[in-house]
């Protein structure tokens, strides 16, 4: 139908042979867990693999399948994962399988950053918080970028950031117009910086910090990863105050998700399939290595696919 995005999803079990060599990325993100617990949240490789907590501190996939499609973000809403492919379609995890979600034919969707699961395709923007993705409105230019939160619902356009009022979106005043990186509908990474959307105060980062990835905490606070040399740390912005903390990280690999609770506890992974975990604001940081205790493999169905 002319205007309207056309949904299609379509159920796989998918199993997707592991055609990881020993350099390949492992993970390519971490999605929240529903408990608001972060060391329940859930890993994800690049090829759709899964790794759950096994409550001792580890990741392991103990599940075969995947996508067949290279996952480049990954979030959560209601409890389910959503990632987001280099091709057209977004994935849905429901239990153990897969499922293929275009929000429009041939159309690539943006899938949006910050605690509410948001997607848009062109101009137009849907919540992924339900059953079914719900259209929510359409911006009067291109999507560049989303985000959504407790505050509200903030889009990037070429013409600016806009924040959705009812239905229809308005123009921030006095907000940022060069490109930043949209974390929440309350902070905006910029460069050697970080904005508040709510007081339009920007807080610089440490002199030769470089921040690779940011998430927020109850919407008021930020936690960001910091790189200096060969040191990564936890930097947790309140207000304009930074404090920083040190991450017993394995050197090279890149930060690909981070992820927070009220308790203080806090989750990083990496790309190369590590995660460090802090047990209490202050507290220890243990870190370990995903795992893979895959049953014997057996004949099935194909991945799920993009177009």
């Amino acid at each position: 139908m002319r205007g309207l995005a056309t949904l299609l999803v379509v159920l796989v079990a998918a199993v997707a042979p592991s055609r990881a060599r020993a350099d390949a990325p492992k993970l390519a993100g971490l999605a929240p867990a529903l408990a608001g617990d972060a060391r329940k949240a859930i890993a994800v490789g690049p090829e759709g693999q899964v790794y759950q907590p096994d409550g001792n501190g580890t990741w392991v996939r103990t599940q075969a399948g995947g996508v067949a499609d290279e996952l480049v973000a990954v979030t959560s809403a209601n409890g389910s994962v959503i990632a987001d492919g280099k091709g057209t379609a977004l994935f849905k995890l429901n239990g153990n399988a897969w499922t293929s979600v275009h929000l429009a034919l041939k159309a690539k969707a943006i899938l949006g950053a910050g605690s509410r699961a948001l997607a848009a395709v062109g101009k137009s923007i849907y919540a992924l918080d339900k059953g079914r993705p719900a259209k929510l409105a359409d911006a009067p230019g291109p999507v560049l970028a989303l985000a959504g939160g407790p505050g509200g619902v903030i889009v990037s356009t070429p013409k600016g950031l806009l924040v959705l009022q009812g239905t229809t979106f308005k123009p921030i005043k006095n907000a940022p117009r060069s490109a930043g990186t949209l974390v929440s509908d309350r902070w905006m990474l910029v460069d050697r910086g970080v904005v508040d959307l709510k007081t339009l105060k920007t807080t610089a980062w440490p002199a030769g910090v470089r921040v690779t990835d940011a998430t927020t905490l109850g919407g008021d606070v930020l936690l960001a990863i910091g790189v200096k040399g060969k040191a990564v740390e936890l930097l947790t912005v309140k207000g304009t105050k930074i404090d920083r903390e040190a991450i017993p990280l394995p050197e090279a690999s890149p930060v690909i998700g981070l992820v927070g609770d009220k308790a203080g506890r806090v989750v990083v992974a990496t790309r190369d399939g590590h995660l460090a975990v802090r047990d209490k604001t202050g507290g220890t940081w243990t870190v370990s290595e995903v795992r893979e205790e895959l049953p014997a493999a057996k004949p099935g169905p194909a991945p799920a696919a993009s177009p």
